[in-house]
C-alpha cells in the first residue's frame, strides 16, 4: 500500500479530542448524605455500569470516524500499480502490436484498427499534465514518439500511422522498451498498456524473460493488456509457404513448372480460396486455381506452368491467395536464376593431354563431363572445338592441368577440379600454375562455384611438412578447402572390398540442397556406393571454422564437405570421381548424375546478385568494388506515387582484409528490396532481394484465455477488451487502484451508526 498525500495521515491525531472531552465532560458532584437516596443507591450502581460502557462504545465510533477522515484524505493506493489515482498526472506508454496477425480481420474492422482506437481511447482518458510515449512491437520494438513527451496530439497523429509488419509476436522486446521509458518519467503514476491479439506465441516465445519483465513492471507500474478482438473467434488462415520449380535448374525460352505449397494454419477448415502465379507481375494462367477446401493444418501444393522468355538472369515469381481473412501471409515471393547457359570449366588432373585416346580408360573427368552433358559428343568439350558445336544447356569445357589457362575462367560459372595437383615450383608442368589458383580464388569469391575431387594427386608433398594440399588450397594458401587434410599420418583411410564404406544419405542435413538425396529413389541409389578410398578431413581446430560436412560414410566420415568462400562455395569429395577408390561415378552412375544435378543447381544460384530471406534478417551485399555510396529502396506501399529510399552508405569492411559489404537491417515488411547506388535509378544489374513474412507467426494463431496469463506470468494483470467501452474501462481501472471513495464510504456508515448508538444512549456531546 501507498499514500498519494501521506502527510493527511497526521490529522488522526485528532483522536485526542474525543478522548480528552469523553474525561472533561465526566459528571462531578459532593457526597450529600440523604436518607430517602439510601434505598435507589442500589438501582444506581447497576444502571452506572451499563452506562460507562455505552460511553466507551461511543467515544470508539468518533475516535474511528476520525482516523478513517485521516486515511481518506491521505488517498491510500496500491503499490503495484504505479500509485496511481485519479486526477493524477500519469506517465504512460502504449505498446501497440504490430506483428502481422494483427492484420487478421475480426468482424467488420481488423485487429490493429481495433488497437489503434483503443490507443486513441487511452490518450483521452489521460489526466492534465500527463506524458505518453508511443512504441510498436513484434519481435523488435520502434519508439515512434512523440518527440515531446507531453504532446499528447502528436501522440495521437503517431497512433493513426501504425502499420503491420511481416514479423511474428514476442512481447519481450516491447515490455523491455516500456519499462525504460517508464523510468524516465517523474510522475509518481506510470501505466503500461499493451494492444494486442493476445497471440499465445508472444507469450511463450520467451516465456521465463517475459515472466521476470513482468514482474518488474508491476513493482513500477500498472500493466494492462488490452484485447483486440473477439477471444472465442477462429481466424480462417491459409499461408503460401514457397515456390519450387519442378526440375532442377530453369533456363530460357522455356515453360517451367512451378509448384506453390500452401498451408492452413487454423483450427477450422477453409473452403473456396483461389491461388495463381505471377512471372515478373504477370500472371502465368487467365483464372487461379481454386481450392475446393483445405482441412486444419493440412499442407499440399498446386501447379502452374509459365514462360521464362528473354535474356539469363533472376525472375521474380509472385504467388497470390484469395480467400481467407488474414491477408498478410497470402504473398510469397521468389527471386528465380534462369540461366541462358550454364558454362562449366572440368580441368583433368590424371591426363596430360587431351583428346582421349580410343580405348583408353576413363578417368574422373570423364566421368564429370558425362553427368554435366549425357549424350553430347564430347569432342565438342576439347580445345579447337567451335563455339556453335555444343548447344546443350550446360556446357563443360575440359582442360588438363597443364594446358588450362586463366583465360579459361572467364564467363565460366562452376570449376572442378578432379584429382588435380597442386601447384609445386619444384616441378614444372605438374598440376594447376600458381597464376591460374591466384586467378581461382578470385572467381569464387566473385561468386563461382568450386567442386574438387580427392585422389593420388591429392596425396602428394612438395618437401614441406604436412599434405601440399593444405599449402595451396587450405589454411596455408588460398583457404578454399572446407578442412585441412590431417598433417600427420595416413592422409587416406581404407576400407577392404568385403567391407567398403557407404554414404549414409540420413547424415545430410534436411536444410542443405542435397536433401533431396534423402528420399527414395535417389538415397537408394546412393546408399549403394561402394567406396574403398577415401581423403581424411581435419573437422576440428582452428582451420575448420567454416566448413561443414553435408554428407557422412557410415563410420561417420565426412565425404563431401562445403565452405562458403566470399560469394562463392567450395566442395570437397573425399574420394575420386572414376572407379579407382569408389564406384560414385562409375557403376553408381545414376546416384553421381543426381549428385552432380543438385550441386549445379545450387552453386548457380549464388552467382546472382540478390536473393530471398525472411522479413527481419538482414540484407547483406557484398560488392565487388567500393566504387561510392549505396542507398536501399524499399518495397512500394499502396499509397505511395514512389518506393521509400534511405541511404545506406559506403561498403565497409568489418576488420582489414576482410570483403567489402553493404548491410541493410530494416527488413521487416515483406516485398522486394533493391541496393542501388546513391541516387541513381533501378537497372537489372543492380542487387534485388525478395523478403517474406515471417511464417512462424501464422503456424498457429491461437490467443491467449485470460485465466492463461495467471499461468504463464505468476499474477493476474488487468485485462480490457478493446471496443466500445475501452475508455470507460482504462477509468474504472484507474478508480480502482485508489482506496479513498470506499474510506469515505465507510466513513459515511460510520458517521450514521455513531449518530444512531448516541441517540440510543440519550446522550449527545
Amino acid at each position: 500500500m501507498t499514500f498519494l498525500t501521506p502527510w493527511m495521515l497526521l490529522g488522526g491525531a485528532a483522536i485526542s479530542v474525543p478522548i480528552a472531552v469523553h474525561f472533561f465532560f465526566k459528571a462531578r458532584y459532593r457526597p450529600l448524605p440523604w436518607g430517602a437516596m439510601k434505598f435507589l443507591q442500589e438501582a444506581i450502581e447497576q444502571t452506572s455500569r451499563r452506562l460507562k460502557f455505552q460511553e466507551w462504545i461511543l467515544l470508539a465510533l468518533r475516535c474511528l470516524v476520525i482516523l478513517l477522515l485521516a486515511l481518506a484524505l491521505a488517498r491510500p493506493g496500491l503499490m503495484t500499480a504505479g500509485a496511481a489515482g485519479r486526477g493524477d498526472a500519469v506517465d504512460a506508454v502504449l505498446v501497440i502490436d504490430n506483428s502481422y496477425s494483427m492484420e487478421a480481420q475480426d468482424g467488420d474492422k481488423t485487429r490493429l484498427e481495433r488497437a489503434k482506437e483503443a490507443a486513441l481511447g487511452v490518450i483521452d482518458t489521460l489526466p492534465a499534465n500527463s506524458t505518453v510515449q508511443v512504441y510498436t512491437c513484434s519481435d523488435r520494438t520502434t519508439l515512434l514518439g512523440p518527440i515531446s513527451r507531453s504532446n499528447l496530439d502528436q501522440a495521437r497523429e503517431l497512433v493513426k500511422t501504425v502499420r503491420a509488419s511481416s514479423l511474428a509476436t514476442d512481447f519481450l522486446p516491447g515490455l523491455t522498451q516500456a519499462i525504460e521509458s517508464i523510468d524516465a518519467g517523474t510522475s509518481p503514476v506510470k501505466e503500461i498498456y499493451l494492444f494486442t491479439d493476445m497471440h499465445k506465441l508472444g507469450f511463450e516465445r520467451q516465456q521465463g524473460a517475459l515472466k521476470a519483465k513482468c514482474d518488474e513492471i508491476k513493482e513500477k507500474a500498472n500493466l494492462v493488456f488490452v484485447r483486440c478482438g473477439n477471444a472465442e473467434r477462429r481466424i480462417p488462415n491459409v499461408a503460401v509457404t514457397d515456390i519450387n520449380s519442378i526440375g532442377l535448374m530453369p533456363h530460357t525460352d522455356t515453360g517451367v513448372s512451378f509448384r506453390i505449397t500452401l498451408r492452413n494454419s487454423s483450427s477450422e477448415t477453409v473452403k473456396g480460396v483461389k491461388v495463381g502465379l505471377e512471372v515478373e507481375g504477370k500472371p502465368v494462367a487467365t483464372e487461379p486455381i481454386v481450392i475446393d477446401e483445405i482441412g486444419p493444418g493440412q499442407s499440399l501444393s498446386v501447379t502452374q506452368t509459365g514462360l521464362l522468355s528473354g535474356a539469363g538472369g533472376y525472375r521474380l515469381l509472385t504467388a497470390r491467395l484469395t480467400g481467407d481473412q488474414l491477408p498478410s501471409d497470402n504473398r510469397f515471393d521468389k527471386l528465380v536464376l534462369v540461366r541462358d547457359k550454364i558454362r562449366v570449366l572440368v580441368v583433368d588432373g590424371d591426363r596430360i593431354d587431351r583428346p582421349v585416346v580410343p580405348g583408353q580408360a576413363e578417368v574422373g573427368a570423364d566421368f564429370i563431363e558425362q553427368a554435366l552433358a549425357p549424350g553430347i559428343d564430347r569432342a565438342r568439350n576439347r580445345p579447337g572445338s567451335k563455339p556453335g558445336d555444343n548447344t546443350s544447356f550446360i556446357q563443360p569445357e575440359v582442360r588438363t592441368a597443364r594446358e588450362v589457362k586463366t583465360s579459361d575462367l572467364s564467363g565460366k560459372d562452376i570449376v572442378f577440379l578432379s584429382n588435380v595437383a597442386a601447384p609445386d615450383p619444384t616441378r614444372p608442368g605438374v598440376g594447376l600454375s600458381s597464376a591460374f589458383l591466384e586467378r581461382l580464388v578470385e572467381f569464387v569469391n566473385n561468386g563461382g562455384g568450386l567442386v574438387i575431387s580427392c585422389g593420388p594427386n591429392a596425396e602428394s608433398k612438395d618437401g614441406g611438412p604436412g599434405p601440399s594440399y593444405n599449402r595451396a588450397f587450405g589454411s596455408g594458401g588460398a583457404h578454399l578447402l572446407p578442412f585441412d587434410l590431417p598433417t600427420e599420418g595416413s592422409l587416406t583411410e581404407s576400407a577392404p572390398a568385403s567391407s567398403p564404406f557407404h554414404p549414409i544419405p540420413d547424415s545430410i542435413d534436411p536444410a542443405s540442397f542435397l536433401a533431396p538425396l534423402r528420399e527414395r529413389p535417389f538415397s537408394t541409389a546412393l546408399q549403394a556406393v561402394r567406396i574403398l578410398r577415401m581423403m581424411r578431413q581435419e573437422e576440428s581446430g582452428p582451420t575448420s571454422v567454416g566448413g561443414r560436412v553435408l554428407l557422412r560414410t557410415n563410420d561417420q566420415r565426412p565425404l563431401i564437405s562445403a565452405r562458403v568462400v566470399g560469394n562463392g562455395e567450395v566442395l570437397l569429395i573425399g574420394t575420386t570421381l572414376d572407379e579407382r577408390w569408389a564406384d560414385l561415378a562409375g557403376v553408381r552412375s545414376d546416384a553421381f548424375i543426381s549428385l552432380t544435378q543438385f550441386t549445379i543447381a545450387h552453386l548457380t544460384s549464388r552467382a546472382g546478385a540478390g536473393g530471398n530471406q525472411v522479413a527481419g534478417e538482414p540484407i547483406v551485399w557484398f560488392p565487388r568494388e567500393a566504387t561510392g555510396s549505396f542507398d536501399l529502396i524499399y518495397p512500394q506501399r499502396a499509397n505511395e506515387t514512389s518506393p521509400r529510399r534511405v541511404r545506406l552508405g559506403q561498403a565497409q569492411a568489418p576488420t582489414p582484409g576482410e570483403r567489402l559489404s553493404i548491410t541493410a537491417t530494416d527488413t521487416g515488411e515483406a516485398g522486394i528490396y533493391r541496393i542501388v547506388p546513391e541516387g541513381k535509378g533501378v537497372t537489372v544489374e543492380d542487387p534485388v532481394f525478395a523478403v517474406n513474412p515471417d511464417l512462424s507467426e501464422s503456424l498457429n494463431l491461437d490467443v491467449a484465455a485470460d485465466a492463461d496469463l495467471g499461468n504463464w506470468l505468476g499474477f493476474t494483470p488487468a485485462v480490457i477488451q478493446a471496443g466500445m467501452n475501452t475508455e470507460t474501462a482504462v477509468v474504472q481501472n484507474r478508480a480502482h487502484r485508489e482506496w479513498t471513495e470506499w474510506l469515505l464510504l465507510g466513513l459515511l456508515l460510520f458517521l450514521i451508526g455513531e449518530s444512531a448508538w448516541a441517540w440510543f444512549c440519550g446522550k449527545a456531546w
